[in-house]
């Protein structure tokens, strides 16, 4: 994670704003998680917990307990490959409620969309997804088929909330249950 933080790249043009810098928590961040980037967007957010190599993406806005927090790689490498396979990270982070029919039209669309006046933007993308092939040695994988099947397996009794969580939703900590 520490070399993928000191890339000399415009990590928000893919999606990823501030790799690695800790930011304010959200009441559903799992306890101890690292911040891999942030995209930008209701409080929509990637990380890696201890002693677990898969990354996880936080959505503060999904909704019910037991989904604010889904893996969606099985390790950094994976994301990166899946992150140059979208262009960006956003997409990542939404394949949670995509079919892959979906999922392809959602990539069409944004390949579509018009960069007039945006081309800079466009070009530290391209520099930025070019710099993390190069620094990694890594080529794009299609991320939703593999998204899916380690999200449909994913049992989210494993993560640790802090007591925020529980007061937010208004559930009992375990910690309260063994009582």
């Amino acid at each position: 994670m520490a070399r993928f933080a000191a890339l000399d790249i415009d990590f928000e043009a893919i999606g990823l704003m501030e790799p690695g810098v800790p930011q304010e928590p959200y009441f559903c961040d799992p306890v101890g998680g690292e911040p891999v980037g942030r995209v930008g967007c209701d409080g929509v957010h990637f990380i890696l917990l201890p002693g677990d190599e898969r990354v996880f993406c936080v959505d503060p806005a999904m909704g019910e307990p037991g989904s604010y927090v889904l893996p969606v790689a099985e390790n950094f490498r994976q994301f990166l490959s899946f992150v140059l396979f979208c262009g960006d990270a956003n997409p990542i982070s939404q394949i949670w409620w995509m079919d892959e029919g979906r999922f392809r039209d959602f990539l069409k669309e944004e390949s579509e969309r018009s960069w007039e006046g945006m081309e800079d933007l466009l070009e530290r993308k391209k520099a930025a997804l070019a710099a993390i092939a190069a620094a990694f040695d890594i080529e794009p994988a299609g991320p939703c088929g593999k998204v899916k099947t380690l999200q449909a397996g994913f049992d989210s009794a494993c993560l640790r909330f802090s007591e925020e969580y529980y007061d937010t939703l208004g559930l009992d900590s375990p910690e309260q249950e063994e009582i």
